[in-house]
């Protein structure tokens, strides 16, 4: 970047009386004529489903019209990409992700903890990928898909008008990928990934100039959470070794890819420093130097979030980070007999609270959807978690004890069993049997009490169903109080 920075306070010097507007070109002209021609680069990053696939339209317009205002689309500023009037409608519910249970059979880890997503996966899901928020496919998985558009123009400033001389567009795809474990040259350290991809590349007039360069780099905004924490927000979330791609327009044809890396600055997993959390707003931000045209802004992309802990708890990985911006969800399915029981009772009960046991006509059972989800209580984080896990466990098993419960256990197959009393929601959330023990505190409140379903379920398929979301927790890294929703497919 420092390069590029010099090669326009160069050209500034040569010409500072239009340093605002532009770059002349390089062979001199008179004093007069300085005067009478600009030239200037105007910077669209577009995120709109139907705009990638069709850039054309983008040319026409601004060779038209000499912008893109007819379509509701503004340059894109140093604050962040192009500002769209017609932005796609918001869900109704948060962005969102699910895997389904049968990745931990047994409660194991799997061979592939990430699942990963590629290219071709990305491509597969443009729609929600084109969004300004990316496509989330899981924890450790991330892709946004942007268009880079800029239009050059030559702009007489007697009369004052503008006439374009070339434009310059590629379809670019950002894959981020999260990271279970420290980095490998500092282990403390958590860190993540990136591939970015700058496909379908169309120039004319300067842009097709042999000369003509772009520069892509991340950048990223970290804070720590904690507000004890003594670390420098500095050092939450920054580019670390490979912070910087640049090449001619005509390498980036020939290869198309670059790879960046971001970290985040923690020391050794211990209770004595908590989580050790840290949240990063990252971005790319695009840079051109083009002969005789100046650049008045850098260029950014679409921002996505991140966090990283170094959550000692957690039994495979002690730190790591996550793409943060989706509501985890672990489904679990009904026509998967390792844990149709446990399934069925979720999605009985979730439908009809009044009608499960103990009977409470104002009862809400929370965690079907990701606009209404669940919190993991973490028992392994400390006294008052486990405290709190233990006293949702005995009011489910007081309640199980009583006559009208084991009443309904005697009516049940003999051969269906053993049984479990299955509970909803379950002990490792705060959301669990023994909440209105809890006032002031998360999720806590007298107004809770009796909010849970008891059931009767298989013991065997109860305890799988208990082993995967006990496995899903700590490989999708759930840390205390993390929301997340349990849908039945």
């Amino acid at each position: 970047m420092t390069s590029l920075r010099l090669k326009a306070a160069v050209t500034g010097l040569a010409a500072a009386a239009l340093l605002l507007v532009g770059a002349l070109p390089a062979q001199a002209q008179s004093p007069q004529e300085d005067r009478k021609t600009t030239y200037k680069i105007t910077p669209y990053v577009i995120s709109d489903p139907a705009l990638i696939a069709d850039p054309e339209k983008l040319v026409e317009e601004v060779t038209k019209r000499g912008d893109l205002d007819r379509l509701g689309i503004k340059p894109s500023t140093s604050a962040g990409p192009s500002e769209m009037a017609k932005k796609a409608a918001l869900a109704a519910d948060p962005a969102s992700y699910v895997v389904d249970s049968s990745r931990f059979p047994a409660g194991r880890i799997p061979a592939d903890i990430y699942d990963y997503t590629n290219w071709e996966e990305c491509d597969a899901n443009s729609d929600a990928a084109s969004q300004d928020a990316g496509w989330i496919k899981n924890r450790y998985s991330y892709c946004q898909k942007h268009l880079l558009f800029m239009p050059a123009f030559e702009c007489g400033l007697f009369p004052p008008q503008c006439k374009i001389t070339g434009v310059y567009s590629s379809t670019n795809t950002l894959i981020g990928y999260g990271k279970a474990g420290g980095h490998e040259d500092h282990p403390n350290f958590r860190w993540a990934d990136f591939r970015l991809k700058v496909e379908n590349i169309v120039t004319t007039g300067p842009f097709a100039r042999s000369g003509a360069d772009l520069s892509a780099a991340i950048e990223c905004e970290g804070t720590y959470t904690d507000e004890d924490s003594n670390l420098n927000d500095d050092h939450a979330c920054y580019a670390h070794e490979n912070e910087e791609t640049e090449k001619t327009i005509n390498e980036w044809r020939v290869n198309d890819e670059a790879y960046f890396d971001i970290a985040s600055q923690a020391i050794s997993p211990d209770p004595l420093w908590g989580e050790q959390i840290a949240t990063g707003v990252f971005h790319i931000e695009y840079e051109f130097d083009l002969p005789w045209y100046f650049q008045i802004i850098d260029t950014e992309s679409p921002e996505g979030g991140m966090r990283f802990d170094s959550a000692w708890y957690l039994q495979s990985h002690k730190l790591g980070s996550v793409f943060d911006r989706a509501v985890p969800g672990m489904s679990y399915t009904k026509s998967d007999a390792e844990v149709a029981g446990v399934a069925l009772h979720l999605e009985e009960a979730r439908a009809n609270p009044a009608a499960t046991m103990p009977t409470q006509t104002d009862k809400h059972l929370a965690g079907g959807t990701p606009g209404d989800p669940i919190h993991r209580l973490a028992q392994a984080k400390g006294e008052k978690q486990s405290f709190r896990y233990d006293e949702n466990r005995r009011i489910v098993r007081n309640f199980c004890a009583t006559k009208a419960m084991q009443d309904l256990k005697a009516t049940l197959p003999v051969n269906q069993g053993p049984y479990d009393c299955d509970e909803y929601p379950m002990a490792s959330t705060y959301e669990g049997a023994g909440r209105h023990l809890f006032p002031g505190e998360p999720y806590g409140g007298a107004q809770y009490e009796r909010h849970y379903s008891a059931r009767w379920v298989n013991s065997e398929v109860n305890q799988e169903a208990g082993r995967r979301l006990g496995r899903w927790y700590d490989i999708d890294r759930l840390l205390d109080q993390d929301a997340f929703h349990i849908p039945i497919r």
